[in-house]
């Protein structure tokens, strides 16, 4: 779980001119294993953000499926970094996955 100080002080950052997607992306990518949990995140990586969407790699159509169930925990533990929803959709990519 990410601390309200800690929010407060992406906002700042992310409220800045210097900010963007790629550092959103980056926050995701260094904060995803407390997010996730070690065994998912061993799995499961945060490829891109597009917009609203982000892009997990999984390794296989049966990892999307299962994930596809657990969405809506996924986008709040997701959307946890930032104030309001950063978040609004999950999508998958196997094609993409490289661990």
């Amino acid at each position: 779980m990410v601390d309200s100080a800690f929010r407060q002080i992406i906002a700042q950052f992310r409220s800045s001119k210097v900010w963007d997607e790629e550092l959103d992306l980056r926050l995701l990518k260094a904060l995803w294993p407390g997010i996730a949990g070690p065994s998912l995140a061993r799995n499961i990586s945060v490829l891109e953000i597009r917009g609203e969407d982000v892009v997990l790699g999984v390794p296989d159509r049966t990892w999307q499926r299962q994930l596809m169930s657990m969405r809506p925990l996924l986008l709040k533990k997701l959307n946890e970094p930032w104030s309001g929803h950063r978040i609004r959709r999950i999508r998958f990519s196997y094609e993409d996955y490289s661990r």
